[in-house]
């Protein structure tokens, strides 16, 4: 989108001054104002991801064929290092399928968390010129992100079936899961967001406690084959980035999966998203002078 068709869509309004971006910057507006303003601005909110995503790898000889490539490959060197290598697939019939759906599901996470990371502190000029909820910027990364997270969706199909696994109704739940999963990704997104403006070298720390969430969440093992202390295993239930991922191999693997994991789930979803986008707002009278 033309900068001239991004400053139209942000200051998109029905003769309101506020609601055409003519907030005085550093000002904090009534919640509802706020949604109402963010709910005008919709899209923008839905466009620019849309945008993004289409324009990836434009310049590539294979072009969108990436977006399937890409999952691939990463499932590919994963199973060859850790299946193959350290022999990590032990006590797995499928491992992978098991480690393309854990690595695909984290990677929607940690993509969202870092690019929401830089949503606010990547668009200093357009943030400095114009008011705009600024809410806008993560909630579209997340967007964007997860469009790109679609097409690794049909290779977990993909693999899924190569492998031996049968179609079952409980695919239809793996949606679910993905909405869940969006809304956590929202909320972390909006936390990262505002800690990179306060912190700037949070920013750099972020990749390597994302890396210890991932060893940390049984996206490359089995925690019933490799955690002995069943204390320890209860631990893992309770950790929304290993419920949300073992939702979607119970999902994609077609089996039930414990309640306790549907629980910890919706229940981060929804404190993240809650907090974060508070915790975001709070801060919105700073963004206009990083």
């Amino acid at each position: 989108m033309a900068d001239g068709g991004v400053i139209a869509a942000i200051t998109a309004g029905d003769g309101d001054p506020r609601e055409q971006g003519l907030v005085r910057l550093g000002t904090n507006q009534p919640l509802v104002d706020y949604l109402r303003s963010v709910w005008d601005r919709r899209e923008y909110v839905l466009s620019v991801p849309v945008s993004e995503f289409r324009s990836q790898n434009l310049d590539t000889v294979l072009g969108s064929a990436w977006h399937v490539l890409n999952p691939l490959m990463q499932v590919g060197v994963y199973f060859f290092v850790f299946a193959i290598i350290l022999k990590t697939d032990r006590g797995l019939d499928n491992f992978l399928t098991f480690l393309a759906v854990g690595v695909f599901t984290y990677h929607f996470t940690q993509r969202s968390a870092i690019k929401g990371a830089r949503s606010i502190v990547s668009n200093e000029s357009l943030i400095r010129s114009i008011g705009f909820p600024r809410v806008i910027l993560p909630v579209s990364t997340v967007l964007s992100e997860g469009l790109a997270y679609l097409p690794a969706v049909v290779v977990m199909f993909m693999v899924a079936l190569a492998t031996g696994v049968r179609p079952s109704p409980f695919w239809a739940l793996l949606l679910i899961v993905m909405v869940i999963q969006v809304v956590f990704n929202f909320g972390i997104a909006f936390i990262t967001a505002r800690l990179t403006t306060i912190f700037r070298d949070f920013e750099n720390v972020l990749p390597f406690a994302l890396r210890v969430v991932f060893y940390m969440s049984g996206i490359l093992y089995e925690v019933e084959n490799k955690i002995d202390s069943p204390r320890l295993r209860q631990v893992f239930n309770f950790n929304p980035v290993y419920a949300v991922t073992s939702l979607a191999r119970h999902a994609v693997f077609g089996q039930p999966a414990p309640t306790i994991l549907w629980f910890t789930a919706f229940f981060w979803a929804m404190v993240l998203f809650v907090a974060g986008f508070f915790f975001f707002k709070a801060g919105e009278k700073s963004y206009g002078r990083i």
